[in-house]
């Protein structure tokens, strides 16, 4: 009797054939809402984590899998395993097959209004080798990565590997739903009638095998069911004559890689060499084959191998009986191992591709260029990879034969067995094959939506772990200087004085602009009429212009990169001349630029996009009702640490923003404990990203402080409102950059000797940033003033060139100072401005 493990279950076979019955409607209801793609990177890499030895899971696995296979080898194929598990490898896959980061999320193809996705094909029936138990186990994760619902059928005689390794993978998922898609099962080709059973269910078969089983598949697949076929591949390898020069470095790297082809898996994947080819005449072909045998007697013992059982050593000795026979007639000429017998060279001196019998046997025949595609292209069905040693002149010319006789991959030669995150398969993406393209043209109330994440909640739990202590500022930039090798790096800050950096991979910067892409259409940019100047800073490692470039490029919006210079009058300018109808930048410089050329600009710009700073309710209206700016909003909340986290749509007024929910989870917790704070209450927030590992950003405290936002949205939008209402702590913003409280107190301290009470007060003059330095009677305003005026550069920075901001100090008595009234204590920072 078998066991099966049947969504979640173990089962008999007639439990099995019970829940059958049934499957047609679990279909149905596990396919509508979305796969849980961000529980499934999460619960593979826990995986991964456990295959370790003397993890109680690892050794139970190892157990099964070694009842077929050595333990030398189990372990070895485990290691690979937990590397496919990474979620770097996942995701690696996803964005090389799929070209996104989020299959099945429908995205629009801007700068149209179409939404594109890939989808699941549904139910997914995986016909798996026996006795090959990485494949069972590999083949499952790739199509959850797609997100079909899988019936994994392995032999009868199989050991359980697969269904254990279904249920550890199950049991990881914190959100509990990776089980509603997988189910293995043990039935043989033999049960006809079950087979058929299961098979009336899939949307695509994926079959494993040689061609007669692969055949019995086909004629078995119900009427529209896709057949995905792996079926038995032959590589070779092929030395250019270029690379044959007696005594050369080229020769000898070419006699070296193909011995090490020849030995490694001893020949046991499709990618392995069984024949290699070479462009010479029959005496070059020869001496080749010769200088291979001398170096495959060097190399074949340093790299382990496995005996043949019985019928492979028969069909090996088969191979050397009748070599041997012809070799009399001068049709063959063998090179071999005289000692052990562990590896084989046999010379052909008639053309055509010739399989081996493995096990460190390779044929050697002679081929010239140009005759490549003749010879081989009737075996194209069943060609996979070449080994090519040739130089960069004949590299496109054999490439191409080599190509078009029927080869998908060229590698290099001691490489063959190798390959890379996101590499083809048999010539096409495993996860294309295992999904299907669909598209979407919406109604008109879905021009500013840019992905369906912003209207279905998220299908992941977002589980953060319930131990994981709340990240700082300081521990993050220290993890940030840990980093080795980062793909990009942008520089923040200066509210403290010194630099703090920030670093991306490419993956996760795209992943977060393409995010922030659909915010800034939310926010009411249309990319297909609107042209936009982009006045955000550029140069010394700022991030925000060249972020803007990228996101206003997925958006295929027309772009005027101007950068934050402070020649308003060419600004406004450049504007007119190209009929510019959208700025973006900072508030203080797109203040300041009405400020200087409010008559020129006056009703010619329709949209300002801000962001870095916040803009108060009173610098709103002025660019609307002074300036004929008909939208003034948000581009985005965001930050260096953790990338885009908010954005705003037509309802969102303020500090409102909608979470980015498809890269971010935000928990807001209470000011002095780390507990979620109660409705309408306003606390710390804290972002975990899953669209950040330079580094990981979990439960970070962004510095800001604010509240959620009850009730749905009138724009239908389901990710979740919050309202910003400050910074925490000594950091704020007043105008364009960072200042930090304690810098007012130490300069004073410093030049002044002052050591009396200081306070900030932020407030508005019109659509001025007012900047009010507060010190008690008994200082000098006027020194203190000129003080901070010589020493906090950013002071005379955002009065020189020009931005709507002012300083300010005076002395005060006593009474004056706002005090905070449960202790007395004189507040540092007092915040006036209106949202």
């Amino acid at each position: 009797m078998n066991r099966h493990f049947w969504f979640g279950e173990w089962v008999d076979d007639a439990a099995l054939d019970a829940a059958l019955q049934g499957l047609e409607a679990r279909l149905a209801r596990i396919l509508c809402p979305p796969f849980p793609f961000g529980d499934l990177l999460v619960a593979a890499e826990a995986l991964a984590g456990r295959f370790v030895p003397g993890d109680e899971l690892y050794e139970r696995l190892v157990a099964l899998a070694c009842e077929t296979t050595p333990r030398e080898d189990v372990e070895a194929m485990m290691r690979g395993i937990a590397g496919a598990l990474s979620r770097d490898a996942l995701l690696g896959r996803v964005r090389s097959e799929l070209g996104c980061s989020r299959p099945g999320t429908l995205s629009r193809k801007y700068p149209g209004r179409q939404f594109e996705a890939w989808a699941p094909l549904g139910c997914v029936v995986h016909v798996m080798p026996s006795n090959v138990f990485t494949v069972a186990a590999l083949g499952l994760v790739e199509s959850l990565l797609a997100g079909n619902v899988n019936v994994v059928k392995v032999s009868a005689r199989d050991t359980e590997f697969g269904a254990c390794f279904a249920e550890a993978l199950c049991s990881l998922d914190a959100g509990g739903r990776l089980k509603e898609y997988v189910a293995v099962v043990h039935v043989a080709s033999t049960d006809r009638e079950r087979l058929e059973t299961i098979f009336g269910f899939a949307d695509a078969i994926s079959v494993w095998g040689g061609e007669k089983a692969i055949a019995a598949v086909r004629q078995a697949a119900p009427g529209g069911a896709r057949v995905i076929s792996w079926g038995h591949k032959v590589s070779f390898g092929y030395v250019a004559a270029e690379c044959l020069r007696p005594g050369s470095a080229e020769r000898d790297a070419a006699l070296i890689g193909a011995a090490r082809d020849v030995c490694r898996l001893d020949q046991q994947a499709c990618s392995s060499p069984q024949t290699i080819f070479v462009e010479a005449d029959d005496a070059g072909v020869e001496a080749f084959a010769a200088d291979l045998a001398v170096r495959l007697a060097e190399i074949s013992p340093t790299i382990p191998g496995r005996l043949p059982d019985a019928s492979e050593q028969a069909e090996l000795t088969t191979t050397m009986l009748v070599a041997r026979a012809e070799e009399a007639l001068g049709l063959t000429r063998i090179f071999e191992d005289q000692r052990e017998g562990r590896w084989r060279v046999l010379v052909d001196r008639r053309p055509g591709l010739r399989p081996s019998p493995l096990y460190r046997t390779v044929w050697v025949k002679g081929l010239a260029r140009e005759e490549i595609t003749t010879v081989l292209r009737p075996m194209r069905a069943w060609l996979q990879s070449c080994g090519l040693a040739c130089g960069l002149r004949s590299l496109a010319e054999i490439s191409r034969a080599l190509f078009s006789a029927g080869v998908t991959r060229v590698a290099r030669p001691g490489e063959m067995v190798d390959s890379y995150v996101g590499a083809p398969h048999d010539g096409v993406y495993a996860l294309q094959q295992l999904s299907r393209r669909i598209s979407l043209d919406g109604p008109e109330a879905a021009e500013g939506v840019g992905s369906f994440d912003e209207l279905e909640a998220s299908a992941s739990s977002g589980t953060v772990q319930a131990t994981a202590p709340i990240l700082h500022k300081a521990q993050f930039q220290e993890m940030a200087a840990s980093v080795q090798c980062p793909d990009l790096v942008f520089r923040s800050g200066g509210s403290s004085g010194n630099p703090v950096y920030s670093m991306f991979s490419w993956d996760d910067y795209h992943d977060q602009m393409t995010c922030a892409a659909h915010g800034l259409l939310a926010a009411g940019l249309n990319p297909e009429r609107d042209l936009v100047i982009n006045l955000f800073a550029s140069g010394y490692l700022y991030g925000s212009f060249i972020s803007f470039w990228t996101i206003l490029e997925k958006l295929r919006a027309r772009q005027l990169p101007m950068g934050m210079v402070q020649e308003f009058g060419e600004i406004a300018q450049t504007i007119l001349l190209n009929k510019a109808n959208v700025a973006i930048g900072l508030p203080s410089h797109i203040l300041g630029l009405f400020e200087a050329q409010g008559e020129l600009l006056r009703g010619k710009v329709e949209k300002v996009f801000f962001g870095g700073e916040r803009m108060t309710r009173a610098q709103r209206e002025y660019l609307t009702n002074e300036c004929g700016v008909k939208i003034v909003r948000s581009i985005a909340y965001g930050s260096n640490d953790a990338g885009p986290m908010g954005y705003q749509c037509p309802h969102c007024q303020g500090g409102v923003h909608h979470l980015m929910s498809a890269i971010q989870r935000l928990e807001i917790v209470d000011m002095a404990e780390d507990r979620p704070v109660d409705a309408g209450q306003s606390g710390r927030l804290l972002f975990t990203s899953s669209a950040r590992e330079y580094p990981r950003v979990v439960r970070y405290e962004i510095g800001d402080t604010g509240c959620w936002v009850e009730g749905d949205c009138p724009c239908g939008r389901t990710d979740p409102r919050f309202d910003l209402q400050g910074r925490m702590g000594d950091v704020f913003k007043a105008g364009a950059p960072f200042f930090n409280a304690r810098r007012f107190v130490t300069i004073l301290d410093e030049q002044l000797n002052y050591m009396g009470p200081v306070q900030l007060h932020i407030r508005e003059d019109g659509h001025v940033t007012v900047l009010q330095m507060l010190i008690s009677s008994e200082g000098d305003a006027v020194a203190a003033e000129k003080a901070v005026r010589e020493q906090y550069e950013e002071i005379a920075f955002s009065e020189q060139t020009g931005l709507a901001f002012r300083f300010e100090v005076r002395a005060v008595a006593d009474c004056e100072f706002e005090r905070v009234s449960a202790s007395g204590k004189v507040k540092p920072i007092c915040d006036h401005r209106v949202n």
